[in-house]
C-alpha cells in the first residue's frame, strides 16, 4: 500500500474506488481463491480482444513483484476452484464490464477490478461486502489511520487516511483532483 489511501463506497454499485491500493494488498485476501483472469493494457475492441491470461494462485506473488505500474491500466477478476474454461469472447466481455460486479457464472469469483498505474486508481466490484471489508481490513496498514467499515459500508463519504489520521473527502473518480489537493 502506498503512504495514503483515498477511498469511497457505492453500496448500490457494490463498488470501491480506491487510491493507495496496489495489486499486491490483494495477495491475502486472493489467499483463498484459485487464481485469477488479467488482462494488461487497453480494452481492445470487439473484433481485437485484449490479451488475457489465466494466473493460478501460486502464481500471484510473482506478478504482485512486477511493475503493474508499467502496463498502465488492467483489469483482474478472481475464481474460486478449479481454472475456469472460459471462451475469450466471454473472459473479454467480464474485463470490459463497466457497471456492477457480473463476473462468469463459471468463475464463482468475489471481486472484478479495474486500475490505472497499480496503485493510483482502482475500482473494485465485489460481490460480498464481507469479502471487501476483510480485503481492506488485512490490507491497511495501522499507521494510516483507522478507517470506520461500518461507515464506509453504508456509503455516501470518502476518506483519506494519511499519517493516522482519517478526513473526510469528497467522492469523485477524478482521483488527480484529489490527490493534486492532498499530496
Amino acid at each position: 500500500m502506498r503512504h495514503y489511501l483515498y477511498i469511497w463506497h457505492d453500496p448500490a454499485e457494490r463498488m470501491l474506488v480506491a487510491s493507495g491500493i496496489e495489486f499486491k494488498d490483494f495477495l491475502p485476501a486472493l489467499g483463498e481463491s484459485g487464481g485469477i483472469v488479467l488482462r494488461r493494457g487497453s480494452a481492445g475492441t470487439i473484433k481485437k480482444p485484449a490479451a488475457w491470461q489465466t494466473l493460478a494462485r501460486q502464481q500471484l506473488a510473482a506478478l504482485a513483484q512486477e511493475d503493474l505500474h508499467a502496463c498502465g491500466s488492467h483489469a483482474w477478476a478472481d475464481w474460486q476452484g478449479a481454472a475456469p474454461a472460459v471462451h475469450e469472447a466471454d473472459v473479454a466481455a467480464m474485463l470490459d464490464h463497466r457497471g456492477a460486479l457480473a463476473p462468469l457464472p463459471a468463475l464463482r469469483g468475489r471481486f472484478l477490478a479495474f486500475a490505472h498505474d497499480d496503485g493510483w486508481y482502482l475500482k473494485l466490484f465485489y460481490g460480498e461486502w464481507d469479502d471487501a471489508a476483510a480485503l481492506l481490513a488485512g490490507a491497511i496498514p495501522p499507521g494510516l489511520g483507522t478507517l470506520d467499515l461500518e461507515a464506509l459500508q453504508q456509503g455516501g463519504d470518502g476518506y483519506w487516511l494519511q499519517d493516522g489520521m482519517v478526513n473526510l473527502e469528497l467522492t469523485t473518480h477524478d482521483i488527480d483532483s484529489v490527490l493534486n489537493r492532498r499530496l
